[in-house]
């Protein structure tokens, strides 16, 4: 996928760029057979926008401030699998030609498969694995989860709030 971010603004200036995100066609995955791959049906949760009001509520308090911001690179930060106890589906991709390395059209290869190491956009599963990750490495932070709430977390010494969905990040 390939944007042009800040499309309205006029020509050269510094936030009009193009950005582009390799993909994962999560509408085409087959089993070993050739079967249609079936993934467990699991997602983020729910009470984000109620979150979001709160912090929003609490940055505007006198002597708060609040922020929000996008975790880069998200889903590519976290392995597939990251952060799950026992085994997990390992996931296999065909790469399209231009990325292959010059020795596997010397030999001759025609769909070499690879493993899928990250969790790339797409994927049935990568929403779930970044948000083990990331809520992983905030406990790990000082963070403790609020709660009654799946995406909201604070940190008692720094007097934080912060409330995270997929990968953005909002903090009072």
């Amino acid at each position: 996928i390939c944007v042009l971010k800040g499309s309205g603004l006029p020509e050269g200036h510094q936030n009009r760029k193009w950005k582009g995100r390799v993909v994962f066609g999560g509408n085409n995955v087959r089993d070993e057979f050739g079967l249609a791959a079936v993934f467990p049906e699991q997602g983020s949760g729910a009470s984000y926008v109620a979150a979001s009001k709160l912090l929003d509520a609490v940055a505007m308090l006198p002597g708060n401030v609040g922020e929000q911001a996008d975790a880069p690179m998200a889903y590519t930060q976290c392995e597939l699998g990251a952060e799950t106890e026992g085994p997990t589906t390992q996931t296999w991709v065909e790469l399209p030609t231009y990325m292959w390395p010059k020795e596997w059209a010397d030999k001759g290869y025609q769909r070499p498969v690879v493993p899928l190491r990250l969790a790339l956009y797409g994927h049935p599963m990568a929403g779930v694995y970044w948000d083990r990750f990331s809520h992983a490495r905030l406990l790990k932070a000082g963070f403790e989860r609020v709660p009654g709430w799946e995406c909201l977390f604070v940190h008692w010494k720094h007097q934080v709030m912060l409330s995270v969905y997929v990968d953005d990040f909002k903090m009072a």
